[in-house]
């Protein structure tokens, strides 16, 4: 994961130095990112856009029956709806990682 995107991202940190806030966001992805998590993490990943895609395609094919257009629609909504949910996610966990390094870092 590339943590170059949550520089000045988080009003946290976003006072301080880049290389600072770098290495700040290095620890707080370690701290979020534990093995356990990142597993769970990853069946989030590739689950979320499963059930979506189905979820929307099922939707469609009983409100329309079949047309050759209910899959397009369906992979796509579901891809670009899961991608949200799963980036909203993963800021959750950085948000959560940042929060306990800060509390254990002496101000």
């Amino acid at each position: 994961m590339d943590i170059k995107e949550y520089i000045d991202h988080f009003p946290e940190i976003a006072q301080r130095e880049r290389h600072e806030q770098f290495k700040i966001l290095e620890q707080a992805q370690a701290a979020a990112f534990t093995p356990s998590a990142l597993r769970s993490y990853t069946l989030y990943s590739w689950l979320i856009p499963l059930l979506w895609i189905v979820g929307i395609g099922g939707v469609l094919y009983v409100a329309v029956g079949f047309a050759s257009w209910v899959p397009v629609v369906a992979l796509i909504a579901g891809l670009v709806i899961s991608r949200i949910m799963i980036n909203n996610r993963r800021e959750a966990l950085m948000q959560s990682g940042l929060k306990a390094v800060l509390k254990d870092a002496p101000q």
